[in-house]
């Protein structure tokens, strides 16, 4: 088995899988709720932390759904010679209109893929990290002792105690901040002899700011889950508010100690609009026209907003539960399979029969056969013949056949999980090789079942069962060993 084939077949790829879907329909929820708390709020301060808590809220609902699925390792287990198999073990001739692909046998690949994803991202966002390095070092000289006096006042009236350098760059084409232990501003070169004083000071103001609220370090937080969770549009979508409330607190905060919107307005005018590493934080970020039509007409809270978003979280509710997947009884009448149709309206005994007392154990050429005849007195005979083949001791009562039917009806008894227990994984095993000689469960996770001796198997064969949803719904996990239904 190659190593793809491995990480597929593991337990934990499928639980990663699981919570990958799980999070589709959380993070739509939390999408909801923070769009609702957007219309109600109208300072970006508050605007800020509600859509930094939603990020983190996503995040932990990710976490939390990981570990709630993720199975519990079996160490105590002996080693085994022969491992059952998986993906092979349904019966080869059992009606194709019971086997359909679902989202169990899709949950481990959207782990391969998710994974994948993620070592893209955060290799992205490293080459990111290793050109803001390149800013810092190359191309830049001091700024002009008079601008590094006034940064140092500008330090002290912020209250910020770390000491902050201030250089000039002929890489960066913007207002940049760089670190966060050690943070220092590139200002493009050239643009302290280019603009006046006060729009100077307006702008240093503003990356200060970002200093002062730890911008750059959340900044780097924010894109580490952006990078787990690069697959869900709602992670982008708050990840864009945090961004855009982000500038518009530190536009608050300078606007509040230069006391002067007007002229901070013209600095931002005066800025040409560029492109800027996202590992940055700089002056010219989010929409530069609306930040500046912010701060000259700064607009007023509406009284229908509560209203719009009680509204919004209503409807978010009734579509996730009217979205929710629910066992259909009506498709299994809608989608029979040809056999039911071959059998006639008057026959559901007969078809009952062939696709589930004798589905597993009933061979292909039986299968065709038993379809071709064409009136109930020929099928009787070939269901009692059926059982006399299988009798081990012809002419006595057939032990083969009530032994089959006690592992069906266990089966329908103890392992039915929204489906009849026959269709289970479980289901599936104990009618065909009857119950394991040893079991180990690990409370609501993981069994394995281990037979001694099956025939056309080997000895020391084992079974696991993963309870990936934590509903009580036990699937085969993938193992190495091929497995060859018992003749």
């Amino acid at each position: 088995m190659n190593l793809l084939e491995m990480l597929i077949g593991d337990p934990a790829a499928a639980a990663i899988g699981w919570t990958l879907l799980h999070s589709l329909w959380e993070g739509a929820i939390v999408a909801a709720v923070l769009g609702a708390m957007l219309l109600i709020l109208r300072t970006a301060r508050a605007r800020y932390v509600v859509a930094c808590a939603a990020l983190l809220v996503q995040f932990a609902f990710f976490v939390l759904t990981l570990l709630r699925l993720a199975p519990e390792t079996a160490r105590s287990f002996p080693v085994r010679d022969g491992i059952v198999p998986v993906w092979n073990i349904v019966a080869e001739n059992v009606s194709s209109g019971y086997w359909k692909p679902d989202l169990a046998a899709a949950a481990p690949w959207l782990a391969f893929l998710w994974i994948a994803g993620v070592l893209l991202m955060f290799g992205r966002y490293s080459v990111s990290c290793i050109s803001v390095r390149r800013f810092r070092r190359r191309g830049v000289c001091c700024a002009p002792n008079a601008w590094q006096r006034e940064v140092e006042r500008l330090i002290a009236r912020l209250g910020i105690s770390q000491p902050v350098g201030l250089l000039e760059s002929c890489l960066a084409e913007v207002p940049t901040v760089i670190g966060h232990f050690r943070p220092v501003i590139l200002m493009p070169f050239g643009m302290l002899a280019g603009l006046s004083p006060a729009q100077i000071e307006s702008i240093l103001l503003h990356e200060l700011a970002h200093i002062r609220r730890h911008d750059y370090l959340i900044n780097t937080l924010q894109r580490c889950v952006e990078g787990l969770l690069f697959y869900h549009p709602a992670a982008w979508w708050i990840s864009s508010v945090i961004r855009t409330e982000r500038e518009h607190c530190c536009d608050d905060l300078a606007v509040s100690i230069s006391g002067d919107p007007h002229e901070y307005a013209r600095a931002l005018a005066a800025l040409e609009q560029n492109r800027f590493s996202p590992a940055v934080v700089a002056a010219t970020g989010g929409s530069l026209v609306k930040r500046i039509h912010r701060l000259l007409y700064p607009s007023t809270s509406c009284a229908w907003a509560p209203v719009l978003a009680v509204t919004i979280l209503v409807l978010t509710g009734a579509a996730s539960v009217a979205g929710w997947p629910r066992p259909s009884q009506s498709n299994a009448v809608a989608k029979q399979p040809e056999a039911e149709q071959a059998l006639g309206p008057y026959s559901n005994a007969y078809y009952k029969w062939l696709n589930e007392d004798v589905a597993y154990i009933i061979d292909q050429a039986e299968r065709t056969a038993f379809l071709r005849l064409t009136n109930d007195e020929e099928r009787d005979k070939f269901i009692e013949q059926f059982w006399e083949r299988r009798n081990p001791t012809p002419g006595t009562p057939n032990k083969f056949k009530e032994e089959h039917y006690r592992r069906l009806a266990y089966a329908n008894e103890h392992f039915a999980s929204g489906v009849p227990g026959w269709k289970t994984d479980r289901g599936h095993i104990y009618i065909l090789y009857g119950p394991p000689d040893e079991l180990e469960v690990h409370p609501h996770r993981t069994e394995i079942w281990l037979y001694h001796h099956v025939k056309g198997i080997g000895d020391n064969s084992a079974i696991t069962f993963v309870d990936s949803t934590g509903q009580g719904d036990f699937r085969l996990s993938p193992s190495p060993w091929p497995m060859r239904r018992q003749p």
